[in-house]
């Protein structure tokens, strides 16, 4: 029997819905229930009861979906095995990376890790904070630079770079012409919000702000990534939070302001890797990290 066809049973199991799981496998529908309908004729009987409403789990498909998840974790226990067994050998650190403040640590950390220590290859993936946090405990990346929060004991994590929350708001608009913006004339605008699932640090730091000066923003609509929301702000359609590294790539139209609020909410990059991981490659990274961090750097001026 093909490991695919147990994926596929455990999808349409879980989702009781074959339109959304195809969705979750990135596969047609009618390929999916052929699929499905395959594994019943080696099986010898039914999975699901189906009607024109709703599926559900026969009896034979019921004692069949334990197993069949067993078997799944039981593969992707030896692919991670396998995978980080790979790196060790060649030395490999596979980093995963949030989109937007990649030049916050490319343009520094990345070539300081290359130059002191050029054996070690490097494999960089964009991935949103909680993909990389089951990235990383699934061993499929080494590392990872993302916003908490963290709530996982495998995974050690690192201040990496603390940001000041900026405003990001149409050039056009009359706040955009004050130096620093005050909360209550932002509640005139409509919030475009990034959504809590690609994005929860930055999502929350909403709430943050509107327990601390007690007002309740107007929420337009949530988007996806950081150049859905910069667009939707370049279209007049509201304003959006985030942290100050959008100074430096924001479209034409778009300009960041500084909240007039002391102190001022701030967003932390964290640097994130797993507890156990042991490969050598990883503790050079982690070293850098501890010792060159803007973090760091900016405490130890301080002290001086």
């Amino acid at each position: 029997m093909e490991l695919r066809l147990v994926r596929y049973f455990v999808a349409v199991a879980e989702e009781l819905n074959v339109t959304r799981a195809a969705e979750r496998l990135h596969t047609a529908q009618p390929s999916l229930s052929q699929q499905i309908r395959q594994l019943e004729e080696i099986i010898g009987a039914p999975l699901f009861h189906r009607d024109k409403h709703r599926l559900s789990l026969t009896e034979t498909g019921q004692a069949l979906l334990p197993g069949a998840r067993e078997i799944l974790a039981t593969v992707e226990s030896v692919f991670a095995q396998a995978r980080a067994a790979a790196r060790k050998e060649v030395g490999t650190v596979v980093l995963g990376m949030i989109p937007g403040p990649e030049g916050k640590v490319f343009s520094y950390l990345l070539p300081l890790l290359l130059k002191y220590y050029p054996d070690i290859k490097l494999l960089l993936k964009t991935m949103t904070a909680p993909e990389q946090i089951q990235a990383l405990i699934r061993r499929e990346i080494t590392a990872g630079f993302l916003r908490g929060p963290l709530q996982c004991d495998e995974i050690a994590s690192e201040i990496y770079m603390r940001e000041d929350v900026v405003v990001v708001l149409p050039q056009s608009c009359a706040l955009a012409r004050l130096e620093r913006v005050p909360v209550d004339r932002l509640a005139e605008m409509p919030l475009i919000p990034i959504s809590h699932d690609v994005a929860p640090a930055v999502h929350d730091v909403v709430g943050e702000i509107e327990t601390r000066t007690g007002i309740k923003f107007k929420i337009g609509f949530c988007t996806e990534n950081l150049m859905t929301s910069m667009n939707a702000v370049a279209s007049g359609l509201g304003f959006s939070f985030f942290a100050s590294y959008v100074d430096e790539i924001v479209p034409k139209g778009v300009v960041t302001r500084p909240i007039a609020l002391d102190p001022s909410p701030t967003l932390d990059l964290l640097f994130a890797y797993r507890k156990d991981d042991r490969l050598p490659a990883l503790e050079k990274l982690v070293s850098l990290v501890r010792e060159h961090s803007p973090k760091r750097c900016s405490e130890a001026s301080e002290i001086r």
